[in-house]
């Protein structure tokens, strides 16, 4: 019987026939979650420096990914870890293009999945790259919200960019939208193999993953936001990345609940992917 069900499922057969790649992928898994660990973190910085709090250490750093990898490379042994981190980051991307070509659903939703993992390897093998430049560069200029304006400054420099600029914003916040509907419903076992775990370990899980998708809902709708109103008002200093939408959302008092649940989401998200990376299973789209 299993090799019957291996021939008519090709993502099993793959998997079985390569064991290799699944245990890579489960590697960049890992790397992804220490990523959104110290992301959160360094979003509860915000947080604690809206309240007057003040950390010399990690009080400038951006609350983001870039701001997380940058937080790798001043740690000891920080070139190292720095490599290690970029080449999880690759693997997880690849990981994603692999998952994006497997055989599986040709309906609207298989392709747009699909779309969305190639989307999700473009910008984990950019943090890869960014975390290959701060190692051997030694330096912290990278800035995710300076990048972020000077694309959108390149883009709406062009007769429709305006309108594209508008039409990510909108595709972003339908991508929250769709984060939120997930952790609501603590639909977050997708590509886990979650077989033997104990009743309360298999609440946890769920409660972690249901918890980091609010919180990059929320983190993903921010940026959707001021990429709208960039188109609107016709400035593209009004779009910004991950960091500089939470500093600015933490201006007011319910801005700040809101990077608090991003920094809170984040970390859970983060221990999910850390606490899961053994148990993730290639799955077709």
């Amino acid at each position: 019987m299993p090799a019957m069900s291996l021939t008519h499922n090709p993502t099993g057969r793959l998997a079985a026939q390569h064991p290799g790649v699944v245990k890579l992928g489960r590697a960049g898994w890992f790397a992804k979650g220490v990523v959104y660990f110290l992301a959160g973190f360094l979003a509860l910085v915000i947080v604690g420096r809206a309240y007057g709090w003040t950390n010399s250490t990690g009080g400038t750093q951006e609350a983001s990914p870039t701001g997380a990898i940058k937080e790798v490379g001043q740690s000891a042994g920080g070139a190292a870890l720095l490599w290690a981190l970029a080449i999880g980051l690759f693997v997880y991307s690849a990981w994603r293009v692999v998952t994006a070509l497997l055989p599986g659903s040709t309906d609207i939703k298989g392709w747009v999945t699909r779309i969305g993992y190639l989307v999700s390897a473009v910008i984990y093998a950019t943090f890869g790259l960014t975390a290959i430049s701060v190692a051997t560069s030694h330096t912290t200029n990278e800035n995710g919200n300076q990048k972020v304006t000077d694309l959108t400054t390149r883009i709406m420099s062009h007769p429709a960019g305006r309108w594209l600029i508008g039409i990510a914003g909108i595709v972003a916040l339908g991508a929250a939208l769709y984060r939120a509907a997930k952790g609501v419903k603590m639909d977050v076992n997708d590509e886990l193999d979650l077989t033997g775990l104990s009743p309360q370990r298999l609440r946890w899980t769920q409660r972690l993953g249901a918890i980091g998708e609010i919180g990059r809902s929320i983190a993903i709708g921010l940026i959707g936001f001021f990429l709208i109103r960039a188109a609107v008002t016709f400035d593209p200093a009004q779009a910004t990345g991950l960091d500089g939408a939470l500093r600015r959302a933490a201006v007011e008092w319910w801005g700040v609940l809101l990077v608090a649940i991003v920094g809170i989401g984040f970390i859970a998200y983060g221990l999910f992917c850390l606490t899961t990376f053994t148990r993730r299973r290639l799955q077709a789209p």
